[in-house]
């Protein structure tokens, strides 16, 4: 049996492709910010679905990482549970955005002092892009923390704690779409 490895070119154009789907999920997921900051009074049910679509592709990204990802058996697999989690947590908010906000509120905040946790973790199993990772945990876990300990008050500021985290996440990953995509260059 013969097992056939991908012409360089041929990686270098997917290494392109992962690096252009990192850009335009950042770039959706800080649109999806912007629209919660400057538009608050918008139904929080037209926020809960934002939200749920911008987890459910946050957590694709993070199984595609984990399975395309060069890093250590620990970094994959948390980057796999964090997938799933992501995934589990955009499929809860879109099935029913408008029954419960205080369900939303908790799911957002859980997943997020998730993904800050993971970020943290992998941030020292991984020193590449480890100063972006542990700004992404440290935003994730804050602001999770916030809407965890202060649910009345987050309520009412939810958008605009859901619009910073996705503003930074999709900064973030258009930053690390361009890296990967200048790396490929290089």
């Amino acid at each position: 049996m013969t097992t056939t490895t991908p012409a360089p070119g041929e990686v270098r154009k997917d290494l392109r492709q992962v690096g252009t789907l990192l850009i335009i999920a950042g770039v959706i997921g800080t649109i999806a910010g912007v629209l919660a900051i400057v538009y608050p009074g918008l139904t929080l049910l037209a926020l809960a679905l934002i939200a749920g679509i911008n987890l459910l592709i946050l957590g694709v990204m993070s199984l595609v990482d984990a399975f395309s990802s060069d890093g250590d058996t620990t970094t994959r697999v948390l980057a796999a549970v964090l997938g799933l989690l992501g995934i589990m947590a955009g499929l809860v908010v879109m099935r029913r955005p408008g029954e419960s906000l205080l369900a939303i509120l908790v799911v957002l905040g859980i997943w997020l002092v998730v993904s800050g946790i993971v970020d943290f973790v992998r941030a020292f199993a991984n020193v590449e892009h480890r100063g972006l990772r542990l700004l992404t945990a440290i935003v994730d876990v804050v602001l999770g923390g916030l809407i965890l300990s202060l649910p009345n008050e987050s309520l009412t500021t939810l958008a605009v704690l859901i619009g910073i985290a996705f503003i930074v996440r999709g900064v973030l990953s258009v930053v690390r779409g361009f890296q990967l995509r200048h790396a490929v260059a290089a």
